[in-house]
């Protein structure tokens, strides 16, 4: 792990770009390219060890390092991201991505978990995007995958 990000799976043989639409082409193999953002390492792990099997998996430990990950790689065809972080919070992700990398906010999934503060509530309200409510199934994951681009 380095500044709070864990990389699992590297990508073999594949180039992506920030809008490759990789997981809607024809001859796609399954293997989506995902990055994790959550601030708990175990909610990570374990969700790096449901994805892995069938995924190129990367784990921010956070909004802070979700971020420096984008910048310095954005090419992901799914942003799985927790709303409620200390820090850098889920909006503070998704706005971010809305105004440096536009073509991946329709990729972007909030995961929420039920009792949300007001600010959440409040952003939620306006949110159009993808969510996934915890606890979800591997299914769940990619049935949002499929329907995301």
């Amino acid at each position: 792990m380095r500044n709070g990000i864990e990389h699992t799976t590297p990508v073999v043989g594949t180039k992506r770009s920030e809008d490759s639409g990789l997981h809607r082409m024809a001859d796609w193999t399954g293997r989506a390219r995902i990055l994790v953002v959550d601030d708990e390492p175990l909610l990570g792990q374990t969700l790096s060890f449901m994805l892995e099997e069938n995924h190129d998996v990367v784990v921010a430990h956070g909004g802070a390092a979700a971020l420096e990950q984008l910048s310095q790689d954005p090419r992901f065809d799914l942003v799985l991201c927790d709303l409620d972080m200390p820090g850098v919070n889920g909006q503070s992700v998704h706005d971010t991505l809305s105004l440096k990398h536009p073509k991946l906010v329709r990729r972007f999934v909030l995961m929420t978990g039920g009792a949300c503060s007001g600010w959440a509530e409040d952003f939620l309200a306006g949110y159009s995007g993808a969510r996934l409510e915890k606890p979800f199934t591997v299914a769940d994951v990619e049935e949002v995958l499929r329907g995301v681009g």
